[in-house]
């Protein structure tokens, strides 16, 4: 494919001297792909433009290390992404965000609110699966907030579609098992 030349050339010319020409090309060629991507996870156009150029940075300071023997360029920039959303999350701005957000509720209405619990909820189940492996946790999160298909997960990790779906069916059994209501 023309494009991976491209975008290998690109990657060399970075590695050799810090090229700017080319460090714009392939920020270029991803950027909006990553956006939609922390967007999807963050439902915050602020939030993820500040992430996504973050990715970038994170990116660009570490390409040296980029192997690709070990994995696609887009493998190794997805799971920059995923770090810094989880680093996003587990932040004191997010917190606070958060807090915030949560005493707005409270102000507005004098008695409980079922979306705070639904919140707490989604918090409890969003911290379950921080607790899971790599490769689970990001299968799932691929899968259901980014609504991804197995083929386009199993393209972006580089593994194959049959270990993308018993992955996902396996996280979502222990989920469900997790918050079932009946002890768990």
């Amino acid at each position: 494919m023309e494009t991976d030349k491209q975008i290998k050339k690109w990657i060399k010319q970075i590695k050799r001297t810090p090229n700017k020409k080319s460090a714009n090309a392939l920020v270029k060629h991803y950027y909006r792909e990553v956006l939609g991507y922390v967007y999807n996870r963050s439902n915050d156009k602020d939030v993820a433009m500040d992430i996504t150029q973050e990715i970038f940075v994170s990116m660009l300071q570490s390409i040296k290390n980029f192997d690709e023997r070990k994995s696609s360029f887009r493998t190794w920039l997805y799971s920059i992404a995923s770090r810094r959303i989880a680093d996003y999350y587990r932040s004191a701005a997010y917190k606070n965000s958060q807090l915030e957000e949560s005493d707005e509720v409270l102000l507005e209405k004098e008695k409980f609110d079922p979306a705070i619990e639904k919140s707490a909820e989604i918090n409890e189940i969003n911290d379950f699966i921080d607790s899971l492996e790599q490769d689970q946790r990001k299968i799932f999160r691929l899968k259901v907030f980014d609504d991804q298909t197995f083929s386009k997960i199993s393209e972006i990790m580089d593994i194959p579609e049959p270990t993308v779906k018993s992955n996902f069916y396996r996280t979502q059994k222990l989920i469900g098992k997790e918050f079932s209501g009946d002890g768990g």
